[in-house]
């Protein structure tokens, strides 16, 4: 990995050496196609499927009982009713990522499956959904340090931060005032199974368009990186977690210095203590804790986990490799 020190002594590393960026691109891509008047819909109607909230998901049970899409990797959803077919397509080998100059080709690899198994629009598809990531490999110590940090960072436009998995596996940020998804960190070796844990770091930036609002033919590297920089680009500032003694000191420093008042600190401090016991959840009401973890957010202060070690690291420095790759790509 790059910026890792020889055996000819020890040297001190920079943040930005901690991660090596091995891809950028798109994950997931939903397209949509206006079916009118193609001669294909009396084809979709009579596919085989199964019934869903988005429509009819086009495929069949395989003798095992797996589920099998009739494009391959790609869902397909079939709305009879507007005529119209959303794919979720999977444009790369599962697992890796389309690059950014590979999408046009991908999407005509995915237009030549539609076509053989008889579905064919002669309108041009838009997009409703892109999945745009950068994954990194690193140190285990390093890719759980960058999730946790992200778990504390103050997001734009009063996104909240959502955690899965004890230890901590996968950071969500959602909107203000619902559950929507607009990005999530997670460990990409934990979800298949393979590779060291914490060891394989995806950033995974999600954003949807209204149909007929994004035409294919607009999605460009510079806007997959707009995408990924309007989740990951903004986020900044020092994150905080401290041991137990370190973190009473710092507490009291802030009020003594004027930066928070004595209520602020005594509600900061027992909010951390139960969070590092696990007692946090069920000590406060649902109001009250969401709360409590937004002013130690506000103040810089990851919520503890029970045997975490202190970390005090700049958010922007962990970020910068990451944010670098996209650039450069754009």
């Amino acid at each position: 990995m790059t910026g890792v020190g020889g055996q000819g002594g020890a040297r001190v590393e920079s943040p930005a050496s901690r991660y090596d960026v091995v891809a950028f691109g798109v994950d997931d891509m939903t397209l949509g196609f206006d079916m009118t008047g193609s001669r294909s819909i009396g084809r979709l109607n009579e596919m085989d499927g199964v019934m869903s909230r988005r429509g009819k998901m086009l495929g069949q049970r395989a003798s095992w009982g797996k589920w099998v899409h009739a494009l391959g990797r790609s869902a397909s959803f079939w709305k009879a009713d507007r005529n119209r077919l959303y794919v979720q397509a999977k444009l790369a080998d599962e697992g890796a990522l389309c690059s950014p100059g590979e999408v046009g080709s991908a999407v005509d690899r995915l237009l030549e499956r539609m076509a053989v198994v008889g579905i064919i629009s002669y309108e041009p598809a838009w997009v409703t959904r892109l999945d745009v990531a950068v994954d990194a490999r690193c140190r285990p110590a390093d890719g759980k340090l960058l999730l946790d940090a992200l778990a504390a960072a103050r997001l734009p436009n009063g996104w909240r931060t959502r955690s899965v998995g004890v230890p901590r596996s996968t950071v969500y940020f959602t909107a203000r005032a619902s559950d929507k998804v607009k990005a999530r960190s997670y460990c990409r070796n934990l979800k298949t199974k393979q590779g060291e844990p914490f060891g394989l770091i995806r950033l995974e930036a999600q954003e949807g368009f209204d149909p007929l609002a994004c035409p294919l033919e607009i999605v460009t590297p510079l806007l997959l990186a707009s995408v990924w920089h309007s989740r990951f680009g903004k986020l900044s500032g020092e994150v905080r977690r401290l041991g137990r003694e370190q973190q009473a000191v710092r507490i009291a420093g802030r009020v003594e210095r004027g930066e928070i008042t004595y209520a602020q600190g005594e509600r900061l401090s027992m909010f951390l203590d139960l969070e590092s016991l696990g007692l946090a959840t069920s000590y406060y009401p649902q109001s009250v804790y969401a709360s409590r973890r937004r002013e130690a957010t506000r103040h810089g202060y990851a919520p503890n986990e029970l045997g975490a070690a202190p970390l005090e690291v700049d958010l922007d420095a962990l970020l910068a490799p990451y944010a670098e790759a996209v650039a450069q790509a754009a």
